[in-house]
């Protein structure tokens, strides 16, 4: 059999009041999701286990189905797998946003969605210029790495100070979310740093000149050591390739084995390269067993704020990605297709949110449980539920008949 999975990150939401209590899929036109649904099971389920933190780290970890309490060990390290930065045993890879810090504020934790060229040139600069023994690596658009190694500082001492990701301060005053704990006067030390050089840059002055948002800091967070996985071959007997536009989830898929598509065009945001997605998927399909098809936009868009640019997010992943995929996958009796969020992204708080999201299998040997829409209502009606610690991906992957019974623990 043949196993796509089709993740639109973040889509799954609370009611609006502002909208009639609907949530972004129900106001949401999503024709190829809800065929999905009334063909396919669909049910709830818990990416994000009680007790962690909720974040695409380990929405994806437990959607590739890995059991994050034994997999994870930070988000910076995925994405160093990603980016072929080798973990020695006492560095600690962290997370660097370029950020925008304005009269106190976190105003734009992506610095106004900062191209990956302007960012690389910022990036550069820092490495080049730092006076420590840390490096810096540039990834995408915002999204950037520092490793510092144990030499610099106790690797304990930086694993247990407590960073928080910059998305989730959003227009508050950033000083009380500064890195606290053991390491915590170094991290902002570091922070503090690179002000008055990001300040300085032609790349800044550009920007400012252009109407844009300026990088006036790096931000630290997601901070941990080199993870250790068994891979899909090892684990299920099966080849794989994932395409995402994001360093995380690319690095899952490196640590997982799986092979890493480039798609030109893959942005991370709402004007990335849907079409060329799709197309790599189906490609890839040829050659390997399962592909993992990763779409950021419509979490950008809520950690925005904005209602109508989410939505517009979702109807993009469904016209754009969902509906070819489908129709794709109709000419082949044994390909099975998942679709889902890979956590709750609330455009209330502008940040990720525990709770259960919305999925959908469809194909073959997949009994339907009779639902006609996809969205978080429409899922909790149809009465599956899979509950934090068990995993879809296994699932997904069994040979036979699958249906609600599945899912369910003894």
């Amino acid at each position: 059999m043949k196993f796509l999975c089709l993740i639109g990150d973040g889509m799954a939401d609370f009611p609006l009041p502002e909208r009639g209590g609907r949530t972004p899929l129900q106001l949401a036109s999503t024709p190829a999701m809800d065929t999905l649904a009334s063909e396919g099971l669909c049910g709830l389920y818990w990416p994000i286990p009680d007790d962690l933190p909720p974040g695409s780290d380990i929405g994806n970890l437990s959607l590739f189905g890995y059991n994050p309490h034994e997999t994870f060990t930070g988000r910076a390290p995925l994405e160093a797998a990603n980016q072929g930065i080798a973990l020695g045993p006492g560095d600690v890879a962290f997370r660097c946003n370029l950020v925008t810090l304005q009269d106190g504020v976190m105003k734009s934790f992506t610095s106004d969605h900062i191209s990956s060229e302007e960012a690389a040139e910022l990036i550069r600069a820092l490495d080049s210029a730092c006076p420590r023994a840390c490096a810096f690596h540039p990834g995408v658009s915002y999204r950037h790495l520092a490793v510092i190694p144990g030499s610099e500082v106790k690797p304990d001492d930086l694993v247990e100070t407590a960073c928080t990701p910059p998305h989730d301060i959003s227009d508050q005053a950033y000083e009380p979310h500064l890195p606290t704990g053991p390491a915590g006067a170094y991290l902002r030390d570091l922070m503090e740093w690179s002000r008055p050089i990001l300040a300085a840059h032609p790349v800044n002055a550009a920007r400012i000149a252009a109407g844009q948002l300026p990088a006036t800091s790096i931000w630290l967070w997601g901070q941990g050591r080199a993870p250790r996985m068994a891979t899909y071959r090892d684990r299920f007997g099966i080849t794989g390739a994932v395409i995402s536009a994001v360093d995380l989830v690319k690095g899952i898929g490196v640590c997982a084995g799986l092979d890493v598509i480039k798609v030109p065009g893959a942005t991370g945001y709402i004007d990335t390269n849907y079409e060329g997605k799709v197309e790599a998927a189906l490609h890839a399909l040829d050659a390997v067993d399962f592909v993992y098809v990763h779409v950021e936009a419509p979490d950008e868009c809520a950690h925005e704020g904005i209602i109508d640019k989410k939505i517009q997010a979702i109807e993009d992943f469904d016209r754009r990605v969902v509906a070819p995929c489908l129709e794709a996958a109709r000419s082949h009796a044994d390909w099975r297709v998942l679709v889902a969020p890979d956590h709750v992204t609330a455009l209330g708080s502008r940040t990720h949110a525990g709770g259960p999201v919305p999925f959908v299998l469809w194909g073959c040997g997949v009994a339907s449980n009779g639902l006609s829409q996809y969205d978080e209502a429409s899922a909790a009606a149809g009465g599956l539920v899979v509950n934090p610690g068990h995993l879809l991906v296994p699932g997904m992957l069994g040979p036979g008949r699958l249906d609600a019974h599945t899912f369910k623990k003894p």
